[in-house]
């Protein structure tokens, strides 16, 4: 303890910092100083007890012991201070034994003291205060050298330096003067530089270790925090498996959040290893373990890399819940397979998993094989839906499947397409071909009714059908031949077989979509107008009639606007020809030709938002305009029905719009039309006109149309009027309007607008 504590005490603290700086130096140099001094003056004190001498020297010598012990009691706070009093000690003896000793080796003793005095000070202080020692020393050598200390010769016969009264002169004191001189630069020059140089070298070093260690501890501190902050439980082990550091995730991990040391413990002693290789296995790249501690917890373990040092970085990952999520997985593989393939509610094939069954069919028989594709669509399956609600409409689906699955043969493949749509594949035989016999077959497959809530439900349906071979050589084929022939199915004809002409009118019509899709933006689709005239046989109205030539030949009105409307265009055609009509109608006013023209409308312009509004705008900015554009209303169209359809029309009735029912008595609804449509304007269709006067039903039935019309304060149009005695009859009833061949076909608008409407006023529509 005690070598420890004077280690301490002379040498500092230093293990416990590594800070060597000069205060550092300089405070240690002056407590060993001191201490070397303060012993020499006790021998020295000691020595002058117990032998006779001077008393005055003893006394002088305690004056001085108690100082310097005086000195190191007070370096342990007042360094700098401490080391001014003891240079000023070591001068002032000096100076005491060069003044008061009579004795040759004091004296020398002295300079030597003198002289070592820039070497301490360089020790104690910086090198400025050595110069300034070295500089000062220069006049006790200078006072040595001229012989102003030897004051006799009694001084100098003591001291044996000369034996004559000659030797004070001449060259003989040469010898001694250059000794003098070397010691004088020895210890005064020479001495106090190299130490200043051992001292400024060692600063040097001591500021570049300092620098490196900062260096160091950073370095140190940024891969601890990178290691501590890997996201991963991490740790470093020797090739024994024996932990050297873990951070704190792994840490987390393999205690179970317990605060346990890793430090000197084995990964065997946390971790169980699987498979073969489990006694080595963190040498491994990869290996599974699981806790000791909780064998539910699987763990992988990584090897990341080998230091330098032999040792492993070991990556921890805890995969418990991703072996739960495969088990689920597997255990659910069989399910998700079923659903990648099979329909939910009724478990057939679906889409896919039928084509591959029927083509996996085909090729395992021989290629002479023939068969049959058929795609069964339910027709009343939506009013079933509305009637009995979305869950009972899927127990009529699923009925029909297991009906349908039971009474076909194990050699058919039935699948769920989509919806109502079923499809199904069955080899046929020779008697099948013939296209009556497969109809009558399929009939016979089909339920004719189906049980829901102990109701008995009739089932309609519609059938596309396609032979194998003769219109396909697989089942996608196939079914879009089906797809096809089953477009061209109707309430009339429910079974329809696939023929070219059926894929031929398919692309026929596509074409020519895209052809009117381009005669619609570029504004191509022509007006012509029909006459109405009144009793008197005077034009008093016009019907405007879309016309579009393709290719040099007119196609049917009918076609075109049935194209338009599946392509949705028929909003951007009618707001064309309104605005060609409105064009017109604006000169005619100018003209004072005050004839209205009726415009035609399917239904689907009126679901339009844009169209309606621009409608709404057409009277707000003309308002003379509601007496000239008649808007009739095709009673035939499905969206008539719609409530949206007759909020608008009692919206643009409002505004002042003549509404006409066009074909009245053709479509859905008829008579609740008339109380849910704010018409004015009754048109009777041209199949109640065409059998007159001859067909006495059908006279009875124009008759009580005109009749309820009348009743209803509603203008009557009787419409295909060709003969004389028709126009009489209809006259005759009470018809107010008429229209047909008999008074004019249709024409060009042109030819009605042309040389500033020449025609339009030959024709005494000028009032």
């Amino acid at each position: 303890m005690s070598i420890d504590f004077l280690k301490k005490y002379f040498f500092g603290d230093v293990q416990s910092s590594s800070d060597v700086s000069s205060v550092a130096f300089q405070q240690s140099a002056l407590r060993i100083l001191l201490a070397l001094t303060l012993c020499i003056f006790l021998v020295s004190e000691v020595h002058f007890l117990f032998t006779a001498g001077d008393y005055s020297f003893l006394a002088i010598n305690s004056v001085y012991l108690a100082a310097l012990i005086g000195l190191l009691y007070l370096s342990r706070r007042y360094e700098k201070a401490t080391a001014i009093l003891f240079l000023f000690t070591l001068v002032t003896a000096s100076i005491l034994l060069l003044t008061l000793s009579n004795e040759f080796h004091a004296e020398k003793y002295a300079l030597i003291s003198l002289y070592s005095l820039p070497l301490i000070t360089r020790l104690l202080f910086t090198f400025k205060a050595s110069i300034v020692a070295m500089v000062a020393n220069l006049y006790p050598f200078y006072l040595i050298t001229n012989n102003s200390w030897m004051g006799s010769a009694e001084f100098l016969d003591s001291a044996n330096l000369l034996t004559s009264a000659d030797a004070l002169a001449g060259a003989s004191i040469a010898p001694s003067f250059y000794f003098q001189m070397l010691t004088f630069v020895t210890l005064n020059i020479g001495l106090p530089l190299a130490v200043s140089r051992i001292i400024q070298t060692l600063e040097s070093h001591a500021i570049k270790m300092k620098d490196l260690n900062q260096k160091l501890n950073s370095h140190y501190a940024m891969y601890e925090e990178f290691f501590e902050n890997t996201g991963t439980p991490s740790l470093l082990c020797d090739q024994r498996g024996k932990v050297l550091k873990a951070n704190q995730l792994c840490r987390h991990l393999l205690t179970g959040g317990i605060k346990k040391s890793l430090a000197h413990s084995n990964i065997t002693d946390w971790l169980t290893p699987a498979g073969e290789n489990s006694r080595f296995a963190w040498q491994s790249d990869m290996a599974e373990c699981t806790l000791k501690s909780d064998s539910q917890t699987h763990i992988n373990i990584r090897r990341a890399s080998l230091t330098e040092h032999g040792h492993l970085v070991i990556h921890l990952e805890n995969t418990t819940e991703l072996k739960a999520i495969q088990q689920e997985l597997e255990s659910t593989q069989e399910t998700n397979s079923r659903l990648a393939h099979f329909d939910v509610l009724t478990r057939l094939p679906n889409h896919r998993h039928f084509c591959q069954q029927v083509n996996q069919r085909l090729a395992e028989h021989d290629k002479h094989v023939t068969g049959a594709m058929f795609i069964i669509r339910i027709s009343q399956f939506k009013l079933l839906n509305k009637q009995y609600g979305k869950d009972n409409a899927n127990k009529v689906i699923l009925s029909f499947a297991k009906t349908l699955t039971h009474k076909l043969s194990d050699q058919a493949v039935v699948g769920r397409l989509r919806g109502v749509k079923f499809s199904c594949f069955i080899p046929l035989s020779q008697t099948y071909l013939i296209q009556k016999n497969l109809s009558e077959l399929i009939k016979s497959i089909l339920p004719k009714q189906i049980t829901v809530e102990g109701n008995k439900l009739n089932m309609e349906y519609q059938v596309g059908i396609a032979y194998y071979h003769t219109d396909g050589k697989n089942a996608e084929a196939l079914l879009e031949r089906c797809e096809m022939a089953l477009e061209y199915s109707n309430s009339v004809e429910r079974f329809s077989f696939y023929n070219n002409n059926l894929e031929n009118k398919l692309i026929e019509e596509h074409t020519l979509g895209l052809s009117l899709s381009s005669a619609i933006k570029n504004k191509h689709i022509t007006i012509w107008l029909q006459p109405q005239v009144n009793a008197s046989g005077d034009i008093c109205s016009f019907e405007a009639l879309a016309r579009w030539q393709h290719n040099g030949q007119y196609i049917p009105p009918p076609q075109f606007i049935s194209i338009a409307e599946n392509l949705g265009l028929l909003p951007l055609l009618a707001e064309n020809l309104v605005r060609a009509l409105v064009e017109t109608l604006t000169d005619w006013q100018k003209e004072h030709i005050h004839t209205p023209i009726a415009f035609n409308l399917a239904g689907q312009e009126l679901m339009n938002d844009g169209f309606f509004a621009f409608l709404m705008a057409l009277v707000t900015d003309k308002p003379w305009l509601k007496d000239r554009l008649e808007l009739e209303i095709t009673e035939t169209s499905p969206v008539m029905t719609h409530p949206l359809v007759h909020k608008r029309l009692r919206s643009l009735s409002q505004y002042g719009y003549s509404i006409a029912i066009d074909d009245f008595g053709t479509g859905q609804a008829s008579l609740g039309q008339l109380v849910d449509i704010p018409a004015n304007i009754l048109k009777i269709d041209r199949r109640f006109v065409f059998p007159l006067p001859h067909d006495q039903r059908h006279v009875d039935i124009v008759k009580s149309t005109i009749q309820l019309a009348k009743s209803l304060d509603m203008k009557v149009i009787a419409e295909g009027i060709e003969t004389k005695e028709q126009a009489t009859l209809l006259i005759a009833m009470g018809c107010n309007t008429l229209q047909g061949y008999y008074y004019g076909k249709p024409s060009p608008m042109t030819d009605w607008t042309s040389h500033s409407n020449a025609k339009a006023k030959t024709l005494r529509m000028v009032y």
